[in-house]
Formats: structure tokens, sequence, C-alpha cells
């Protein structure tokens, strides 16, 4: 019993550590967003930091469980291409193609299971997170997939996904769950903390 409770609690470690550098790497990406918005973030509180933080929570979350925390980073690349599809990226590609290429990498590596439960959940998570900022992301037009869909009906697809998620993977499911509102919680925290260190 004691150890299942371990490995447990070792999983729950590596899903918190990869979330934790997907966040980093999201506010990385969104930062003149978010100044410009006035939202807190970590890219604010730990500067040129926040990329190599993200790197090591990451590479510490594979080093926990590399079959669990892995898929989870890769398909948050792979849902992130997708809110604008069609932008032409630094390697001469679209976003859907580093898209499909990013999916069918970790496919490959990691086989079907993981890499779908884990696009699924961070397209539940994304979802989340637009229907969160829709009214934000709409004021100054950035890319929003709930934006995209209607509100109503990316509420549904994130239920879905989440449903879809259970049944591939109710374990990761349920790990993701209990790890993305404490990451968020945490890291609006800290933002905001970033925030009144930089204005003081």
């Amino acid at each position: 019993m004691s150890s299942a409770i371990s490995r447990f609690l070792a999983d729950l470690l590596a899903v918190a550590l990869a979330g934790a550098a997907i966040k980093l790497m999201d506010d990385h990406l969104d930062y003149a967003a978010d100044m410009a918005q006035g939202r807190p973030s970590l890219a604010l509180t730990l500067g040129s930091g926040a990329v190599l933080y993200a790197l090591v929570f990451a590479l510490i979350a594979c080093g926990i469980n590399v079959r669990l925390a892995a898929p989870l980073v890769l398909a948050a690349y792979v849902v992130g291409m997708l809110k604008d599809p069609r932008e032409m990226l630094p390697l001469g590609l679209t976003a859907w193609m580093e898209s499909a290429l990013v999916a069918a990498a970790t496919w490959g590596l990691f086989g079907w299971r993981p890499t779908c439960v884990s696009v699924v959940l961070m397209g539940a998570v994304q979802l989340a997170d637009d229907l969160q900022d829709l009214a934000a992301d709409g004021a100054i037009g950035r890319a929003n997939l709930a934006r995209r869909l209607g509100r109503g009906e990316a509420l549904l697809l994130c239920l879905v996904a989440l449903l879809a998620a259970l049944f591939l993977d109710r374990r990761t499911t349920i790990l993701v769950c209990i790890c993305v509102p404490l990451i968020e919680a945490v890291g609006r925290l800290a933002g905001s903390r970033g925030g009144e260190m930089d204005v003081g």
C-alpha cells in the first residue's frame, strides 16, 4: 500500500513539475500580451531565468517519470501551435505542420495512449484557460480557441475532452486535474508579487 502511495506521489510531483514548466514557457511566450493587459506573469517575476527554470523543471519531471511527463510537455506544444495553425514559424513550416510532426514524434516515442491522453488533456486545459481569458483576449485581438469556437461550444468541447481523457487514462487525468488548479493559483500569486516588486 505504501509503495502505491509513494508511486502516486512521485507521479504527482512529475506532473506538477511538467505543468510548472509548461506554465513558465506559456508566460514567457505571452509576456508582451500579459504586460499590455496588466495580467500576472511569471516571466516578469523570473525575467530571463523563466526559460531556464522551465527546462530544469521539465528535465526533473522526465527523470521522475519520462513516460508520464514528456508526453504532457510535448502535447502542450502540439496544442499551443493550433491557436494560429497557419502562422509561419522560424523553421519554415506552418504551426499545424510543426504540431503534426511533434505529435507523430511523441506517438513514436511513447505510444498512442500516452500521446492521445496528453493531447486531449492539454486541449482541455487550453480551452479552460481560453474561456477564462475570453474577454481580455478579445479586447486585444489575441488568438483564442474559445473565441474562435464560441463560448458554449468551447465549454462543451472541454467537458468532452475531459471525459475522453478519463476513458483513455483515468490515473493521468486525475493527476493533471489535481495539479492544474494548484499551478495556476501559485502562478498567479507569484506573478502578482513579481509585478508589485517591479513597480516598487
